[in-house]
């Protein structure tokens, strides 16, 4: 039998019940990073696998099925870094990551669980991960063993139908509950669970019950779609947690105003504690119904009376679940501390002894917050992929606060990269030179590698949208060296596809190619997906510009798949694009119309700037050559505006060029010129040769023409 086994299946002493679990009895020893494959069978991570390099799965859905949920799964682990505690890590299911719905939902998950910190009656988020080459973002909780002879950790598998617990046993689970949600509520004030059910209580072997799972926590977005019904039995399914046109929930559970949509407060989630009450005491779910809509109308017409409990029900529980369970909810407690105050009093009755001390909450360690920020910085890191920049810059300021806090100089670092990503794709590209300048400095200062190179790449990425070409080439080559000495082969790809980039950019498609061959084979080698789509999307955008079509369109659409399959709208939108330009070039502008417009849709929603302005900029091509020239000189003028806006250089001189072409055309010869000179000023800044010579030939044509 395994250490780890030991741990679910030993009987634990008289002093166990009273503490929490011994999470030392599992194997100290370090694993061997290599010594376990970090691949997948049916979308589950192997038996032996080490996730993030630390964390070793012993248990997964694929072994276990019940660690797969509708839209989770959940591995049970081995910390090797923390003498071999056992955790679990619960992640989003792979083929959700396109659900940009689904993903929000877990992330505010995270950010929630993070939030909550520590307390004995919450099962414990110690931090959030994020995969190094991946969009897999992991939580590592705290994993409770169950008492000997459950099936499960779960509340549920203390209840049997027609076998009630022990009015005592069920009070003090219940004084349990309602302290872990004053406390929740007392972190976050409106936070509402709803989802509270006995699946999502944990007693542990300590005796002590545990809430879990905020995945439904303080902001539910509204979901498309159809109750989800899965195949098990209407009762099974009417314990698991539905969705449907923004009402979630677990129908068992839910509170009539939940059934309507509207707003809810923390007084939904008491009436979800009267059911949970009642099961435990009556050994039986407080409603019954064959379908929805009879659940739903046996909610609204609840009336827990003297009968529908056993006989020998104290008054004391009787009122408490009246006044939790009433269908009115002005009628209910209106906090968890007078709730709490509630269960013990009737604990106090009932049991003819006090209820138990609130057990002290100790306040979090310097490690402890640190770990915070961090899974902060991890949540950032997926809202950025998904295009909430917005939130993401929210996430790495509460990083940047906390390593402020502590003088950690290494997060700190980290923080400033990250908020002049996040800047840089908004088009602030001063400040975000800024932001990487600091950290830069920093970086040096204290030695950390990592943060020097994430620096320099990103002031390279800013003096590139800028136009200063040669410069950011100089920042990419520092960036590769330090890449190969660290060791870092995703880093090394990412900065050799930011190389072609920037030669294919500036006439050079051919080298830029060259850069891109030598980073695919490594994004497929270390099972980059987002990578290898960012690099199969240059090359599709480097074989436009030498006017192979055929080749962009296969590029492109195996990028495509890619960045749709993983969420990544960022990459999405630059794809369309790309499909755009080879359709364009292959003359069918109708079709090419449509992919840049959903190009153009996606930048704005995501709020990248630079890539709005590169789509108004197609847009405006290919009007003009459908002869429409009045909508293509409007969208032209609109993308100069933004690229001057962001300061865009290169945005400047295309769309400059493409308007004086556009006006020169039409016989306005003075503002061609003056546009086509502003071009070609910004060409050379840049050093782009190729369109240098093509605008000054057409200064002297337009100069010829005015003659």
């Amino acid at each position: 039998m395994s250490l780890f086994s030991k741990f679910f299946s030993q009987k634990p002493t008289k002093d166990e019940r009273c503490r929490a679990p011994d999470f030392t009895l599992l194997s100290k020893a370090k694993a061997n990073p290599n010594a376990f494959p970090s691949v997948k069978s049916d979308g589950a991570y192997r038996t032996g696998t080490l996730i993030a390099n630390r964390y070793e799965v012993v248990q997964g859905p694929r072994e276990k099925p019940s660690l797969a949920g509708g839209m989770g799964l959940v591995y049970l682990c081995v910390d090797h870094e923390e003498t071999g505690r056992p955790v679990a890590l619960k992640t989003f299911r792979p083929e959700l990551l396109p659900d940009r719905a689904a993903r929000d939902r877990f992330l505010r998950e995270g950010t929630t669980w993070v939030e909550l910190g520590k307390h004995p009656h919450l099962v414990r988020c110690h931090e959030v991960i994020k995969g190094a080459v991946g969009s897999e973002v992991f939580f590592v909780l705290d994993l409770v063993a169950p008492v000997e002879g459950k099936r499960d950790a779960s509340l549920r598998s203390w209840l049997t139908p027609g076998k009630p617990l022990s009015v005592e046993q069920a009070l003090l689970f219940a004084l349990h509950i309602a302290r872990g949600m004053k406390y929740a509520t007392t972190k976050i004030p409106t936070l509402v669970h709803r989802d509270l059910k006995p699946e999502n209580v944990l007693v542990g072997r300590d005796g002590i019950a545990r809430v879990t799972d905020f995945g439904l926590a303080k902001a539910v977005q509204a979901t498309e779609g159809k109750l989800l019904i899965g195949k098990d039995s209407e009762e099974t399914n009417f314990r698991r947690t539905q969705l449907t046109m923004g009402i979630v929930g677990t129908p068992l559970y839910m509170a009539p105003e939940q059934w309507a949509g509207v707003e809810l407060d923390v007084r939904t989630d008491i009436y979800a504690f009267g059911c949970i009450l009642y099961e435990m005491i009556a050994g039986k779910s407080m409603v019954m119904g064959s379908n929805l809509h009879e659940l739903e109308q046996a909610h609204r017409a609840v009336n827990v009376s003297r009968a529908e409990l056993p006989k020998n029900s104290p008054d004391e529980v009787r009122a408490l679940l009246c006044r939790c369970v009433v269908p009115s909810r002005d009628e209910r407690y209106l906090y968890w501390a007078e709730m709490e105050v509630a269960v013990a009093n009737a604990y106090y009755a009932i049991a003819d002894k006090d209820a138990p001390n609130e057990i002290n909450t100790e306040s979090e360690t310097r490690a402890e917050r640190m770990a915070a920020g961090l899974s902060y910085n991890a949540i950032g890191l997926s809202y950025a992929e998904i295009g909430k920049n917005d939130l993401a810059m929210r996430h790495f300021e509460k990083l940047l606060a906390i390593a402020n806090e502590f003088g950690d100089l290494s997060a700190k670092a980290m923080a400033l990269g990250n908020l002049g990503n996040i800047n840089d794709t908004q088009g602030v590209f001063g400040l975000a030179i800024d932001l990487y300048s600091q950290q830069l400095t920093i970086s040096r200062t204290i030695g950390y590698l990592y943060g020097e190179a994430n620096a320099l790449v990103g002031l390279g990425n800013v003096y590139r949208r800028t136009g200063e070409t040669r410069r950011a080439i100089e920042y990419y080559e520092q960036n590769v060296e330090i890449w190969r000495k660290i060791g870092d082969r995703n880093g090394e790809a990412m900065v050799l596809t930011n190389l072609g980039g920037i030669y294919t950019e500036i006439g050079n498609p051919a080298k830029g190619i060259m850069f891109y061959e030598q980073a695919l084979p490594i994004m497929r080698e270390i099972g980059n997906r987002r990578g290898e789509g960012n690099v199969l999307a240059n090359l599709g955008s480097a074989y436009n510009d030498l006017g192979d079509s055929a080749r962009a369109i296969e590029f492109s659409t195996k990028s495509l798949a890619i960045t749709q399959a993983i969420g990544d709208r960022l990459w999405e939108g630059i794809v369309l694009g790309n499909l755009g330009k080879a359709y364009r070039q292959l003359g069918d502008k109708i079709r090419a119309i449509r992919f840049y417009e959903q190009a153009l849709t996606i930048m704005q929603e995501i709020g990248d700037r630079y890539g709005e302005g590169k789509a108004l900029d197609s847009l405006g091509i290919t009007y003009g050559e459908l002869g429409d020239t009045t909508q293509a000189i409007e969208l032209f003028n609109k993308r100069i505006v933004l690229a001057r806006e962001i300061g865009d250089v290169l945005g400047v001189a295309f769309s400059s060029f493409n308007l004086a072409l556009m006006l020169f055309r039409k016989g306005r010869q003075v503002d061609a010129l003056r546009h086509a000179e502003s071009a070609a000023q910004a060409f050379a800044y840049v050093g782009h040769n190729p369109m240098y010579q093509r605008t000054q030939q057409l200064i002297a044509q337009i100069r010829m023409r005015m003659q």
